[in-house]
């Protein structure tokens, strides 16, 4: 057969890219087709077209994570994984490569028909030249220094350029009689939403991110990182297995697999998936999903487990509410629930909890069994959370969390939503109207959910379980904030994972919120002219575009906010210390950017660093776990992470309670060495004040840049 013919080859040309060749060129290139070919023929077998991609995925995270808790993520096992996902040709013979070739033949012929041309195609290039543009303007923005807020670079001119090619692209979908471009604009519009933080932070953005990529770089280069822990998994073998098999960096990789995987995902599968269940055209579902963007925090902008788990649950709601209609098979959300347990348990569980219920309820026939079942799921969904993270901190030896009476604290849960400290109470009344509707975003979307599901005439026990799910999430964030401190973690911290929770019930109404747009705009549009459809499409893409500002953090007269970014001086501070502590000792590996070069803990480092969590990160992103200390608290890290350690407890010390060597003296005898050094970054409150402090108790210093970076060494 000519597909399996094709499939074979692009195999030999992996492997021998993986063992012999290394060229991320030829790697890429032959990885991208070998997916089409697998997605599709998968998909025919099946006969479910979102069928090969999701498997397919699943497969990879699934097969990558158990081989590496019994072996590890080498080239072997990326061989094995690769060998295994071909098996998929054998089972069946369909010409896949001969369908694919056609389309795309097919695709050039509808392209290039005048008529199709003049009035589908030129519109489409015009909404891809907008996208492009703005993400090649990103490009040319990107920066190595201090930016805390990603629009510092842009002006309003890149977001009136953003609502124009939404207007153009809502139009252009709605409109097209073309199949495969529609899915094409939506994905490039959401990859634009998406990327920006990636491109414009060559260095990395955010903190979690270099973490997760660290341990990535360390699995890269030695199988596996010990001990091996039950979560984060599937994400860290998925993106060693990239990099392997395409010769593509460890940074390259983990900077854009969320982005990417979303902005092709959710049009492939949240679209049709949407469209099947409420029996809707596909044109119509591809734009009405761009309304999940204007929920802000469900933004595919980064990498970490957390957002690649959020993902796969987005893609398993969607695909469950077809399975429950007998529209899909319940291997495609089985599979995804599966690879969300491996990749993040304590967040991939409720998912899984979720469709065990979905597929029980399907499968009881008496309307009281059903009932009980959704009554389970409701409690189970409640506890589960509180249970796992109290079990885990067991298992860490971080003891029994404090029982009290978790009604006491619904204040304190309350403070979840209420605004952080950097806000202006008062600000001009365009600011005022702007964040008026981030305030409204959330309630507004649980308004149309409710009224969605208000208005959906043919609900079962089935379609309770959705907003059952939601609630039951909501009372465990509830719960989770009144029970359980989390271990090294700083106090004002305390409240992400519970936050996090109540985010995540939000997917499980998102169905019956776009179900609720879609009730709205239909009465909208029969009730009015042309115009008042124009109308309509125009406040929808900018109300969108305002909710496209708030899903990163904002540097204006009214949200100050006050992280930071990780900057090239961070990055020179860092192998400023590297460098000399090697002239003392026996050298040190260098580090690259976007990956590690150290792939074992090196004796010969005798130094501690106290510094904030950027810094951190520098060292993390070049030196990945170079050193780590066996103290009587515990196992240390030479640099201060995390938060809530002892070591990043000794350097709030040294910001705010005065530069004290006996702060610096405690933190070495805690771990045993003659040496450690104090970073300061300029931006920090008082930066002045401290850098006098600290001169007049360190034994020297050395300044980065133009005095953007202070070192501090103390000896004993």
């Amino acid at each position: 057969m000519k597909h399996l013919s094709t499939a074979a080859l692009l195999l030999i040309v992996l492997l021998l890219n993986l063992w012999v060749f290394q060229s991320a060129l030829v790697g890429t290139l032959a990885f991208g087709y070998y997916v089409v070919l697998v997605s599709q023929h998968v998909s025919r077998m099946t006969k479910q077209a979102i069928a090969g991609p999701l498997l397919f995925l699943a497969f990879l995270i699934v097969a990558g994570t158990i081989l590496y808790y019994l072996h590890g993520t080498t080239a072997v096992t990326v061989s094995i994984v690769l060998v295994l996902s071909f098996g998929a040709f054998l089972k069946q013979a369909q010409s896949v490569t001969f369908s694919f070739l056609s389309r795309i033949k097919q695709w050039k012929e509808q392209t290039l028909h005048p008529f199709r041309f003049t009035k589908h195609v030129a519109l489409a290039l015009l909404v891809l030249f907008l996208d492009t543009t703005l993400i090649g303007f990103l490009w040319m923005k990107r920066t190595y220094e201090l930016m805390p807020s990603p629009w510092q670079a842009v002006d309003a001119g890149f977001f009136l350029v953003f609502t124009l090619a939404t207007i153009l692209l809502a139009y252009t979908v709605l409109t097209s009689k073309l199949k495969t471009l529609p899915y094409v604009l939506v994905s490039v519009h959401l990859f634009t939403m998406y990327a920006v933080a990636p491109v414009l932070y060559p260095l990395g953005y955010g903190f979690d991110a270099f973490v997760h990529r660290a341990t990535e770089a360390w699995i890269f280069e030695n199988g596996f990182i010990s001990p091996k822990q039950p979560y984060y998994i599937g994400q860290y073998s998925l993106v060693v297995f990239l990099a392997k098999l395409t010769g593509l960096s460890i940074f390259v990789i983990d900077v854009y697999l969320v982005p990417l995987l979303a902005a092709i995902l959710i049009p492939f599968t949240v679209a049709r998936s949407y469209a099947a269940r409420f029996e809707m055209p596909i044109n119509h579902a591809l734009v009405h999903i761009l309304a999940i963007g204007l929920v802000p925090f469900l933004s595919f902008h980064l990498t970490t487990p957390h957002n690649l788990v959020i993902l796969l649950s987005l893609l398993t709601v969607f695909t469950t509410i077809l399975f429950q209609k007998n529209k899909l098979t319940w291997h495609i959300p089985l599979s995804l629930t599966i690879a969300a347990l491996v990749t993040h348990p304590l967040i991939g569980a409720p998912i899984f909890g979720f469709f065990l219920t979905a597929a029980l309820i399907k499968h009881t026939k008496s309307t009281l069994g059903k009932r009980v079942w959704l009554a389970l799921s409701t409690l189970g969904q409640v506890a589960l959370l509180p249970l796992m993270f109290t079990l885990n901190n067991l298992r860490t030896g971080n003891g029994w969390p404090i029982f009290g009476n978790p009604f006491h604290e619904i204040p304190r849960f309350f403070e979840l939503f209420t605004r952080p400290y950097w806000y202006l109470d008062n600000a001009p009344i365009f600011w005022e109207l702007v964040y008026a509707w981030e305030r409204m975003i959330v309630p507004i979307a649980v308004i149309i959910a409710l009224l969605g599901f208000i208005l959906y005439k043919k609900k079962t026990e089935a379609e309770y379980l959705y907003l059952l799910t939601a609630v039951g999430l909501f009372l465990s964030a509830w719960l989770l904030r009144s029970w359980i401190t989390f271990p090294d973690v700083v106090v004002y911290e305390q409240g992400d994972y519970p936050m996090r929770l109540v985010r995540a019930s939000m997917l499980f109404l998102l169905p019956w919120f776009l179900y609720g747009l879609f009730r709205i705009a239909n009465a909208f549009f029969v009730a009015r002219d042309k115009y008042w459809r124009t109308l309509f499409v125009i406040a929808g893409a900018c109300l969108l575009t305002v909710s496209f500002y708030f899903s990163y953090p904002q540097r204006n007269i009214k949200s100050r906010f006050p992280g930071f970014n990780v900057t090239q001086a961070d990055f020179t501070a860092v192998e400023w210390i590297h460098n000399r502590e090697a002239e003392k000792i026996s050298p040190l590996l260098g580090g690259t950017e976007g990956g590690s070069s150290v792939a074992v803990q090196n004796p010969n480092i005798d130094y501690i660093v106290l510094s904030n969590q950027l810094v951190s990160s520098a060292a993390l992103t070049n030196y990945s776990f170079a050193k780590s200390y066996q103290t009587s608290l515990g196992e240390l890290f030479y640099y201060s992470v995390p938060t809530g350690g002892p070591l990043y407890q000794q350097y709030g010390k040294m910001l705010y309670q005065g530069q004290k060597r006996e702060y610096m003296e405690a933190a070495m005898d805690l771990v045993g060495v003659d040496t450690s050094y104090f970073v300061l970054n300029s931006y920090w409150a008082n930066a002045d004040e401290i850098i006098e402090g600290a001169k007049k108790t360190a034994d020297s210093w050395e300044v980065v840049g133009d005095g953007d970076v202070w070192v501090f060494v103390y000896e004993n």
